[in-house]
């Protein structure tokens, strides 16, 4: 047996007040005080040196860690900071005191509300760490890190189970590929059951549970089972920690104790490593070959069956998942978990090279690592009072430098990097360089966003920066761009007003930060009102961002109620061509353009797309599901065409004219809109979004619309004129799509469309009845599925693996109907009526507004749920009125 311990000496402690944070890691630096050898275990802790440079690409981990809400996602990382040697006491969430979330809301609130990013040692890796939010108001946030990481910790309740917000933030991960291990937590608690967590791993999130870990559970002196220790399956030893303890000091035993003292333990040991085996048989021959040699599972070496976790891990593909178990708050399991966040997940070098796009996706490449050039990504901007502007980046190649001239290829803006931070929640220590495949932050970028790409300016560019006052760098290179990321749309809406009209500039300043900060935020302008509106993904994110525009921002301003933000859409095929003409004068000169559109559904675009196919030159997607189509028509001689100003053009645009064939439109324009795409291209498809941002019935935005576009070179550009500027056809073609919006409003072939729910409510199974009947008859939702259901049993969409429940090895609950978890032995708790329930319904978001207190009342405050945009559903007529009839009352007020 091995004890370890820590000691600190009272002139230690007085100098630990005053210490920086670097300068506290080396303070803090434990030492083993019993340590015969100097071999290291899962529960010996580093010694962390963070002031040194960064460790190479193979001793660094990028992790995250994601869950559902309430999972204890904040209560293990400040374990994490703990054991490491960066903090000298264990934060607690309830106290407000953890170093994560450091937000007042936060602290307030008890919940994680932004991602924060830290970096710490273990043994001799670097650590880069987030921690995201649970709340799914907050899944932009999750979306954000996830992006830039290279591995996660999914940590699951041991009560609750696999629950819905973490199903979400698995298909995230598996959207990006990313390398996973589960950790179970909880299982001090009443009615926790491992056995019947790791069950729903394989059924809800699609892959093969390896159990590399048994809980290990004693009677205490009121004959209660209480978590003590864990055993490891895969090293043969049995980790015991004392109960009320900081967990520094655990005793480790290997298999002759367990033997010994817990036969029971024992036996399922030996079983959990036969599982082990044979599972990674399934997938990697070398696994195979060893147990012909050996002939027994439990001599299977231990570095081997690492070797081949890691190696089916690394994949991505979330088709064996390793899974770990402890309870954060009870200080058990976490050392093991760092551990194996060091053994299984990868390092940058150990992932795919990142995918990189040029000249705006029209030619793709692979962005090695060890590639000389420095290209990284901003995933986050936080506006701090003093230092400014802070932009979380990662780097993909090359090293990022202080002082570094950047080329922002999104916006295509240079920028000087002029201080680096490496960060410690919301402390910061400032640095030389970010290398290769690290997180940090750069201080005094001014138009950075969250999605850019950042990539140093070539020395020739910098060179000639200082000659010339726009210098272009390589035509490819500033185009380089990274995988984006993906924006959610906004579901809700509120107004925000100014106090006085001198408050209104600084208000319009707030909310420019607030928006560079979180791109899931969306202003707009009710044209009718003039009022701002604030959209979002909840209310409770929108109740977050006034605070943060008030209290932190310093905003004078009042919201409004919270909203639901409908659609608008248009029903039926194209309409009518409705053509408009844009005729002003600029600055003392004249532009001029005309352009034709026409409106109809989506759902009839395969229709509308077969009887136009032949003169539609480009079909272009667009946001909200809305779809472009643009013809261009044959130029005709000189003496055919006729100006726009002469007052034959009416008789002339009744005249037929043939479209050109695609690929020959720029044989039709004048050289000042050559080349059609950008220049052309990109005034149509600006002025049609705008167009459709603001709807003709209540003023949301447009969804599922199909717009078709006719130019006209004979009549919509007169004689050819310059006068004809991009601008002004951006500005045309505005105007003709409002108008036929509008047409389609006066014809009755509009609709309104609304939020369709895809909402995930667990329950005790006492109250299942009560709450499927609520959700099915009162609110108009259509359950889909139960938690149990054989035909669905709550599989992911897209799961690569059809997993069968008899071949899952998942141990026996011990014990569990004294925990809480029922008498059955497989600890469901079916025996008392309490086994957590997952009831699945779609369900129109109008009638969610304000369910989790109706909830509440419902199961007796033991009812949870959470819910996600499913999709846009067109409204009943009857729905459709009620709705018209709000706005109309309240339009002054939204």
């Amino acid at each position: 047996m091995r004890l370890f311990a820590l000691g600190q000496s009272p002139a230690l402690c007085r100098c630990l007040t005053k210490a920086s944070p670097a300068s506290r890691l080396r303070l803090l630096a434990p030492r083993p005080l019993l340590a015969p050898r100097r071999r290291r275990y899962a529960t010996q802790p580093p010694e962390p040196v963070l002031d040194a440079p960064p460790s190479d690409l193979p001793h660094t981990r990028n992790i995250g860690i994601i869950a559902h809400i309430d999972a204890g996602k904040t209560t293990t990382t400040e374990r994490m900071l703990y054991y490491s040697g960066f903090t000298r006491r264990i934060g607690d969430v309830d106290e407000g005191s953890t170093v994560m979330d450091y937000l007042p809301a936060e602290r307030a609130r008890g919940i994680t509300i932004t991602s924060a990013c830290i970096t710490f040692p273990w043994h001799s890796h670097t650590i880069n760490l987030i921690d995201t939010p649970g709340h799914a108001d907050f899944t932009f946030e999750v979306e954000r890190a996830i992006r830039v990481l290279d591995g996660a910790v999914t940590i699951l309740d041991g009560v609750a189970g696999v629950e819905a917000q973490t199903e979400k933030v698995w298909r995230q991960a598996d959207a990006y590929g990313i390398p996973r291990i589960v950790f179970v937590n909880k299982l001090d608690r009443m009615g926790a059951g491992f056995g019947r967590t790791v069950r729903e791993i394989g059924l809800k999130l699609g892959g093969w549970p390896a159990v590399l870990q048994l809980p290990m559970y004693e009677t205490d002196s009121s004959s209660e089972e209480v978590l003590t220790g864990l055993v490891d399956v895969v090293s043969k030893r049995v980790f015991r920690w004392s109960n009320g303890g900081d967990g520094r000091s655990v005793a480790v035993h290997d298999y002759k104790w367990l033997e010994a003292h817990r036969p029971n333990l024992y036996e399922e040991a030996l079983k959990a490593r036969v599982a082990l085996v044979e599972l990674l048989s399934e997938f990697d021959e070398e696994i195979v070959e060893l147990y012909l040699a050996v002939d027994d599972h439990q001599l299977v070496p231990p570095a081997d069956i690492k070797r081949s976790l890691r190696k089916l891990t690394l994949d991505g593909t979330g088709r064996v998942v390793p899974v770990l178990c402890g309870a954060s708050f009870r200080n058990m399991g976490v050392q093991p978990l760092l551990d194996a966040v060091v053994d299984y997940l990868p390092s940058p070098a150990d992932r795919p090279p990142a995918a990189v796009s040029y000249y705006n996706g029209r030619e793709r490449a692979l962005l090695a690592p060890d590639d000389g050039r420095m290209c990284a990504l901003a995933f986050k901007v936080v506006h701090d009072p003093k230092r400014g502007p802070m932009v979380y980046v990662r780097v993909y190649s090359g090293t990022l430098n202080r002082a570094a001239h950047l080329l922002n290829t999104s916006l295509q803006v240079r920028e000087k990097a002029q201080r680096l931070l490496r960060m410690y929640a919301d402390e910061a220590v400032d640095i030389p360089a970010i290398p290769t495949g690290h997180i940090g932050v750069i201080l005094g970028l001014k138009h950075a966003r969250t999605g850019d790409t950042l990539v140093e300016e070539p020395p020739a560019a910098k060179h000639h920066h200082h000659h010339h006052k726009d210098p272009v760098p390589a035509a490819r290179e500033a185009t380089l761009q990274l995988r984006p990321i993906a924006v959610p749309p906004p579901v809700f809406f509120a107004s925000i007003e100014p106090a006085s009209i001198a408050e209104q500039k600084p208000l319009e300043e707030a909310l420019a930060l607030l928006l560079r900060e979180d791109p899931s935020l969306h202003v707009s302008i009710d044209e009718d009102s003039g009022q701002t509106l604030l959209s979002g993904m909840g209310e409770l994110h929108l109740e977050i961002a006034r605070d943060r525009l008030v209290k932190d921002l310093k905003a004078k301003a009042e919201m409004g109620h919270i909203v639901i933000g409908y659609r608008e859409t248009v029903t039926g095929p194209l309409g009518a061509q409705v053509h408009k003409l844009y005729d002003r004068e600029v600055g003392g000169k004249r532009v001029c353009a005309g352009i034709a559109a026409s409106v109809g559904s989506r759902e009839f675009f395969n229709n509308d797309f077969a009887e136009h196919n032949t003169s539609i030159i480009e079909t272009i997607p667009l946001d909200s599901e809305n779809i472009l189509t643009v013809t261009i028509l044959q130029k005709k001689s000189a003496a055919a065409a006729t100006p726009l100003h002469n007052p034959a053009a009416a008789q002339h645009l009744q005249a037929p004219t043939l479209p050109c064939p695609p690929g020959q439109e720029e044989l039709h324009l004048p050289p000042h809109l050559l080349p059609y795409d950008p220049t052309l291209r990109n005034s149509l498809l600006s002025g049609a979004i705008a167009a459709l941002s603001r709807g003709p019935a209540l003023g949301f935005p447009c969804h599922s619309t199909h717009v078709h576009l006719v130019l006209d070179p004979n009549t919509d550009i007169p004689g050819g004129s310059t006068e004809s500027t991009p601008p002004a056809f951006a500005s045309a073609t505005r105007l003709s799509v409002v108008a036929a919006l509008k047409a389609a409003v006066e014809a009755q072939t509009s609709a309104l469309m609304e939020p369709l729910m895809d909402v995930a409510i667990s329950i005790p199974e006492s109250e299942l009845g009560h709450v499927v009947g609520d959700i099915s008859g009162a609110r108009g939702g259509n359950v889909y599925s139960l938690d149990d259901d054989p035909s669905d049993s709550s599989a992911p969409v897209g799961m690569k693996l059809k997993i069968d429940q008899r071949k899952i090895y998942a141990p026996p609950d011990y014990n569990s109907s004294d925990r809480g978890g029922g008498g059955d032995g497989d600890g469901d708790g079916s025996g008392t009526g309490q086994r957590p329930r997952t009831v699945r319904a779609k369900v129109p978001l109008k009638e969610m507004v304000g369910y989790l207190r109706h909830l509440r009342s419902l199961t007796k405050g033991r009812g949870s749920f959470v819910m996600g945009v499913d999709r846009f559903e067109r409204m009943a007529a009857q729905r459709a009125r009620s709705v018209f009839a709000d706005m109309g009352a309240g339009k002054g007020v939204v």
